[in-house]
């Protein structure tokens, strides 16, 4: 699909070469989670923006990267494809049938959200993104049906939001990194009515900085963290329930995500009561 990519690009960039200089597109990987210490099987969240230059072009005509785990990660794993509920109106008409992004695999309507590619086991995210259909007619379908273009994407007060998505964390402690890589990008020279095209040019794009680490330092469960998912975190857990304040003093190097046994990201919670007694009879020591 790339290939299509390329081909879109090289169609429409031809009369618009010279006319416009120098336009930029700053990708972004922002994660709540950056700088953390966090359990094993925490939710960690991702989001991906753009930003284009403004004054030199009409806007995002296209964006495309690939989201990757650093090969030193502690462990590698699958990272699921991003949330398409995240695509807002906007970036709507960059997926799929809208727009011309890759096609989704595995159920999913649109490869704008990202497909999987790698090794078993430790696959990235790879295209991320996709192009608004600048060509002024439909295309086949299912894939470039708006050929209305809008202008300005990218370049509002706020970053665009590209995608969200989130994974959990991996179960073996230390330290991960995820980073943006292979980032595209096109934007507008001319804004023109249906059936004439609308031409681009390639933007020059950043991803400098576009990264996120965290740390899993303990695994949900353990309460003292000593390392153990057992019977000695019984007596924590009470106290972590019944006075959080005084848990935190006692236990000041564990995550409070430690607690949060039902992984619905609320803690201290009695809703964790039952997930706890079921992780003790399912292998406590």
């Amino acid at each position: 699909m790339r290939q299509h990519f390329v081909w879109l690009t090289a169609t429409a960039i031809v009369t618009a070469a010279c006319a416009w200089a120098d336009p930029t597109a700053i990708l972004t990987l922002e994660s709540s989670r950056d700088g953390q210490t966090i359990a094993a099987g925490t939710t960690v969240d991702w989001t991906i923006k753009v930003a284009v230059s403004p004054g030199d072009n009409l806007g995002l005509a296209l964006v495309l990267c690939d989201l990757v785990q650093d090969p030193a990660n502690a462990a590698l794993f699958e990272i699921p494809p991003g949330d398409a509920g995240s695509i807002s109106a906007t970036m709507d008409d960059f997926s799929r049938p809208l727009g011309v992004s890759n096609p989704g695999e595995d159920g999913a309507a649109t490869g704008y959200i990202g497909v999987q590619r790698g090794a078993s086991g430790q696959k990235n995210l790879i295209q991320i993104g996709g192009a608004q259909n600048t060509f002024g007619a439909a295309g086949p379908a299912g894939i470039g049906q708006d050929f209305n273009v809008n202008g300005g994407i990218g370049q509002g007060s706020l970053p665009e939001v590209v995608l969200s998505g989130s994974f959990q964390a991996p179960a073996t402690m230390g330290t991960y990194t995820f980073r943006l890589e292979n980032p595209a990008a096109n934007v507008l020279t001319e804004l023109n009515s249906p059936p004439a095209f609308c031409p681009v040019v390639a933007a020059a794009p950043s991803v400098a900085g576009a990264s996120f680490s965290f740390t899993v330092g303990y695994a949900r469960g353990d309460l003292n963290c000593d390392g153990v998912v057992g019977f000695g975190d019984i007596n924590p857990f009470v106290l972590y329930l019944s006075n959080h304040a005084a848990w935190q003093a006692t236990y000041a190097d564990c995550p409070a995500e430690v607690g949060d046994i039902n992984g619905d990201g609320v803690y201290p919670s009695f809703g964790d009561i039952n997930p706890f007694v079921a992780l003790l009879s399912g292998g406590g020591r």
